[in-house]
């Protein structure tokens, strides 16, 4: 019996069974390009090891930049508080949302 002359329900369900089938060779494919492109991109970009730096001499990290522009002056390291702050009173909060 020809295919074409079947009922449309078995029609629908070839044609579903037909676009799984694609979507699976479009992730799979995707997949692998992805790999393909990462296998090149690694292989087109230099790599920035930590062997090819031993050689020179080494160098102290950057200061970090400070806010109030006077570069002279380096910031001290945060340090936790001597005791936890205390709850506010229960009547003197901001209400949000109040008319």
């Amino acid at each position: 019996m020809d295919e074409r002359q079947g009922s449309p329900a078995s029609a629908r369900e070839a044609a579903l069974a037909r676009a799984e089938r694609a979507k699976r060779w479009v992730a799979g494919g995707a997949v692998a390009l992805t790999g393909i492109f990462s296998v090149v991109a690694a292989h087109a970009l230099p790599a920035n090891h930590s062997k090819a730096k031993s050689n020179s001499a080494p160098t102290a990290p950057p200061a970090p930049a400070s806010d109030d522009g006077s570069g002279d002056q380096q910031a001290a390291p945060i340090a936790p508080p001597d005791q936890a702050p205390l709850p506010s009173a229960a009547g003197s909060g901001a209400v949000s949302g109040g008319s």
